[in-house]
């Protein structure tokens, strides 16, 4: 027990120094405030009926668990999902794997203060929301209890689950980096749904809300939202009501017991997985399969060879093709396949199922390709190589934008060519710029961020309530296209793509 009180002090001490830490506890503050707005404001985020409660203890008590159950799960993982990682980067995996420390309590340790960072996490947010409670002055009775119930018993279970994931991801290795991130995000796509929808916790407590609302305002019209619903003229006004909260039941508490037995299950297969940091495996050279050997021999290099022979007469074409090679070498042969088949069902499939379905497929087949961009030399330890480089930084970077956009442009070929061959040139211009803003703002999102995660992280947001959903100003796309050009969207999505490319630039050279 003190050995594995040790490992949780330290690391938890660790963990809690670093910049992105502070960063999320001063995020989830301003957006805890973002969650209640003020009662002039044009937006709402939980409204029955057209009615909300007064913000008293009871209202932000539950409405804070809603969100947090919501929300919570999409933001805290990627937060905590670096356990395992931070100990591989610091180079004290080995040290670790050499110390007698049994593998459950370093294990159990990682959860634990995956757990105590989620929990300070709703801490601060709990603190805030008293804060906002007094300030806006609709009540200023403050019931810690009623704060605090909803939070244990829904938003708890939520957050040990959560962190069981994240130690889950990390210990088996094609979920470690990621492809893990796009896993967990449609993970958490369908757990809205299960959430909303399920007969206890948030959605029981949801149609308790219902009722209660029909019950007290029987004329009342309109719909029920959780979420962020932004008001206008034609919008009904927003009525309140003074809400005195709920106890906790026996039934909320069964509700939680599945998460709980989902975070053992969780955890006792990251025992089973977890390698104790072994490098044995790296010490082995793996031959390549049958089938990479062929499709090298008879794509692969045929293809190289093309390149090089247009490539060779100017300095730009030759470091493009470098670039390009950089970025694709290390993809699995599974991948190329994968994209010639979206290529080829691009050509068959009805234009109404390629543009909201086939092609935005192949944009996400490329995200892990292009997550790398904008940090791509750091990764590849070629820094020192491109400094002293004669080529300008300026030619460098728009080097590594085209490697990119051409990789993804293969990735649509077959609809492009759908495109010209029935003169459908407004959707092809869409798809232009469908193509640069990605690919500017993997570029903005690595050297910013430093990390393929952040745009492994808001690129599939932004692609499913974009292309996916079609939500008008979300669609980077314009699956319908009418819509989006009466909205303007082209040529604000032109905008931003330019503007992040010449700040990614323009940053980059100042380095």
């Amino acid at each position: 027990m003190n050995t594995m009180l040790q490992c949780i002090i330290a690391d938890f001490k660790q963990r809690t120094r670093q910049q992105s830490y502070i960063v999320a506890l001063l995020a989830m503050s301003v957006l805890t405030l973002l969650f209640f707005p003020s009662p002039d404001a044009q937006y709402q985020t939980l409204v029955i009926n057209s009615y909300r409660g007064i913000y008293n203890s009871a209202w932000l008590g539950v409405c804070l668990a809603m969100l947090n159950v919501l929300f919570l799960p999409i933001i805290c993982f990627y937060l905590v999902k670096n356990a395992l990682e931070l100990d591989r980067q610091s180079m004290t995996s080995e040290l670790i794997a050499a110390t007698p420390v049994a593998k459950h309590t370093f294990l159990f340790s990682k959860w634990c203060v995956n757990v105590l960072m989620l929990v300070s996490i709703v801490l601060i947010m709990l603190c805030s929301t008293v804060l906002i409670q007094l300030y806006y002055g609709e009540s200023y009775q403050i019931d810690f209890w009623v704060l605090i119930w909803p939070q244990l018993v829904f938003v708890l279970p939520v957050l040990l689950a959560v962190a069981s994931i994240a130690i889950m991801f990390e210990s088996i290795k094609w979920l470690r980096a990621g492809l893990g991130n796009l896993v967990y995000f449609f993970i958490w796509i369908g757990s809205i749904v299960q959430t909303i929808e399920s007969v206890s916790g948030i959605g029981n407590l949801l149609d308790q809300l219902d009722a209660e609302v029909v019950a007290r305002f029987p004329l009342s019209q309109g719909a029920t939202n959780i979420g962020i619903k932004v008001g206008d003229s034609l919008s009904p006004e927003i009525n309140t009501f003074i809400w005195q909260g709920i106890e906790p039941t026996a039934a909320h508490f069964w509700g939680a017991l599945p998460l709980i037995f989902f975070s053992l299950i969780c955890l006792g297969i990251t025992y089973l997985c977890f390698d104790r940091f072994s490098q044995q495996t790296l010490a082995v050279k793996q031959q390549s399969s049958w089938l990479h050997r062929t499709f090298s021999r008879t794509v692969g290099m045929p293809l190289d060879s093309f390149l090089v022979f247009f490539t060779q007469y100017f300095a730009f074409t030759r470091l493009l093709r470098l670039e390009l090679k950089l970025m694709l070498t290390g993809q699995s042969t599974y991948w190329f396949i994968g994209l010639i088949i979206l290529n080829i069902v691009q050509v068959f499939i009805s234009q109404q199922l390629l543009m909201s379905i086939v092609l935005p497929l192949a944009w996400l087949w490329c995200v892990l390709v292009l997550s790398p961009l904008g940090q791509l030399e750091k990764q590849s330890n070629t820094v020192e190589l491109m400094t002293y480089s004669k080529q300008s930084s300026r030619l460098q970077s728009l080097a590594s934008y085209s490697a990119a956009w051409l990789v993804l442009a293969m990735a649509c070929l077959g609809g492009a060519i759908r495109f010209l061959t029935l003169g459908e040139w407004v959707l092809l211009l869409q798809l232009i710029i469908a193509i640069s803003f990605t690919v500017s703002l993997a570029y903005f999102c690595g050297a910013f961020g430093g990390t393929k995660r952040l745009f492994e992280v808001l690129y599939p947001a932004i692609w499913y309530f974009g292309p996916i959903q079609t939500a008008l100003y979300v669609d980077f796309f314009g699956v319908n296209s009418q819509t989006s050009w009466q909205a303007g969207m082209p040529y604000a999505v032109t905008a931003m793509s330019v503007g992040l490319l010449l700040l990614t630039v323009g940053v980059k050279n100042s380095r």
